[in-house]
């Protein structure tokens, strides 16, 4: 498990507090069909996190578990 602990100006800890309330989770999509998930938090101008779900897809990959892709 992984834990990181941050102390934020009063700034900073109510902007990301508004961007939880508008939460919006993004998806990249990359070569061969895979793509992520990812949730961005601008902290300030000088640092964003962004977190990243792990790859899913790719051209080819329901057809091992015997389902064609378009179906």
């Amino acid at each position: 498990m992984s834990v990181i602990y941050t102390h934020l100006t009063y700034e900073q800890y109510k902007s990301l507090q508004e961007q939880m309330k508008a939460f919006s989770e993004t998806t990249h999509k990359s070569e061969g069909g895979f793509y992520h998930k990812s949730i961005r938090l601008k902290i300030d101008e000088s640092l964003i996190m962004e977190f990243h779900g792990p790859l899913v897809g790719g051209y080819g990959h329901l057809e091992k578990s015997g389902v064609k892709e378009n179906e």
